[in-house]
């Protein structure tokens, strides 16, 4: 058996059952070099429910804490995966970072541009990582898309794309999940800032940065729920954006998306380049994920399927493992494989924190644009020379 990574996993309530899912996969297929012997939750019932798990899962229980320093007084830890609410992601990393414990951290970040260079200077300061749990790039139909328009120059020079789901969402923001998402002071934003940030990250990943952003939104209607934290506070982010991203390049797209919608659906992901076009089949924001098809100026249609596999044959053995490590093949697998490879090996991780900012910038972007009623450069953004909508997110928790 190779030396094991010991990790804890910090938040078991949601988006936590994924990342477990993913571990045991990969331990189920054969790899050993991961151990999970700390679960850490405010809420007791989440941390033992996941403790009890996992002994059934892979036959060893981890100890359950309920706060993180307690955690880090009793444990002595590799890395730590880090599946808390946003406005917590920089309270919970930021200890075990001066401890010197890696982190990979849920997307975003850092609930904004401040708590996430908090977070990279305390990692700067111990030595420690911090990666980002950012899987939709890593998914297949991602990375065959990315191959597609980078290296075959399928599209030629990318010129303009629009990427827009209009519909009517019924959500229940009386619900834990979706209530500290609905409020700004917890959430940092809406689904430009939950869902939205895995687009930004396509974006910029596929596209390279994006110079300037206008943004206009709406919060049509925002009811009063019993918040994590806060107690009684008003849904006030965003249900509907309209948005336009223009590019370093040259390209532009517009973003639009309302859970609003009411009457017809909309669903739609073009992106246009001079010898054709790809239509994505993902029908949310999490860009290419389930591939895309091609067609030409010509007329010529491509599926997805034959990109894939042209993808796929092009791939070497050892970047085949790499990119799809036993044969997993979905993004949250492989970001979990990603962060437990890079602490064993002592390598950055394929997504890092300087990338979680970058993505992260220009979703806050949108809403710097939203909140001054004009176009907002991503970069001012970045460098936190522009923050008026993030400001009260900040003061309030002391970042």
């Amino acid at each position: 058996m190779s030396e094991q990574v010991k990790l804890a996993m910090v938040g078991c309530g949601g988006i936590a059952g994924a990342h477990v899912t993913a571990y045991e996969k990969l331990i189920k297929a054969g790899y050993d070099k991961v151990n999970i012997v700390a679960v850490c939750d405010t809420n007791e019932k989440n941390a033992k429910a996941m403790a009890e798990r996992l002994a059934e899962s892979v036959g060893v229980r981890p100890n359950a804490y309920a706060t993180v320093e307690e955690m880090l007084k009793a444990e002595t830890l590799d890395g730590a995966d880090i599946c808390t609410p946003h406005a917590f992601h920089h309270t919970a990393a930021i200890p075990c970072l001066r401890k010197g414990v890696n982190v990979m951290v849920e997307k975003p970040v850092g609930i904004t541009v401040r708590a996430t260079k908090k977070m990279m200077k305390a990692a700067e300061k111990s030595g420690a990582m911090i990666a980002v749990a950012e899987q939709i790039r890593r998914c297949l139909g991602a990375r065959a898309i990315e191959w597609a328009i980078n290296e075959k120059n399928m599209m030629g020079t990318p010129r303009f794309f629009v990427m827009e789901v209009f519909s009517k969402t019924p959500y229940n923001w009386k619900e834990y999940r979706m209530a500290w998402r609905g409020v700004k002071l917890l959430g940092g934003g809406f689904q430009i800032f939950d869902g939205g940030v895995h687009f930004c990250d396509m974006m910029l990943h596929v596209f390279g940065p994006v110079e300037e952003v206008v943004c206009d939104m709406r919060c049509f209607d925002g009811p009063e729920v019993k918040a994590p934290v806060l107690g009684k506070a008003r849904i006030d982010t965003e249900h509907s954006w309209l948005a336009t991203l223009r590019f370093e390049s040259g390209l532009v797209g517009h973003w639009n998306w309302s859970c609003q919608g009411y009457g017809h659906e909309v669903s739609n992901g073009v992106y246009y380049g001079d010898k054709g076009s790809f239509k994505d089949r993902q029908k949310w924001m999490h860009a290419f994920q389930f591939g895309a098809d091609f067609k030409a100026k010509s007329g010529k249609e491509t599926s997805y399927e034959t990109i894939q596999q042209r993808y796929l044959k092009q791939l070497g053995k050892r970047k085949r493992e790499q990119v799809f490590p036993y044969g997993f093949d979905d993004g949250i697998t492989n970001e979990c494989w990603d962060f437990v490879e890079a602490i064993a090996e002592g390598r950055a991780p394929e997504v890092d924190a300087a990338a979680g900012l970058r993505a992260k910038s220009l979703s806050i972007a949108l809403y710097e644009s939203a909140t001054a009623g004009k176009p907002i450069k991503v970069a001012d953004v970045e460098s936190g020379k522009v923050r008026a909508y993030q400001r009260p997110i900040d003061e309030y928790w002391g970042i």
